[in-house]
């Protein structure tokens, strides 16, 4: 192989290692949001007589997760996404 094949390949695989080190980052942000929403809906649905969790961000409300004590047990708790 000659020097600028290599000096090539060199650059490419540099623009190859940016990306999947980008899609590896909003992999893991998509997976920690997934699972923090998880939890404020299971911290919602466990609460005994209805009410709220809510979740800041940056100091403002960024979700609102609520449970009406007319619900049965069986259903999901409310979520609804604030304007922050």
């Amino acid at each position: 192989m000659s020097i600028p094949v290599l000096v090539l390949l060199f650059f490419a695989m540099r623009r190859v290692k940016g990306i999947v080190e980008l899609l590896v980052k909003a992999h893991i942000e998509t997976r920690a949001e997934r699972e923090q929403r998880a939890t404020m809906v299971a911290m919602a649905q466990s609460l005994p007589d209805g009410g709220a969790a809510a979740r800041f961000e940056q100091g403002q409300p960024a979700w609102l997760f609520r449970k009406d004590t007319a619900e049965s047990a069986g259903h999901r708790a409310i979520a609804t996404r604030e304007a922050a």
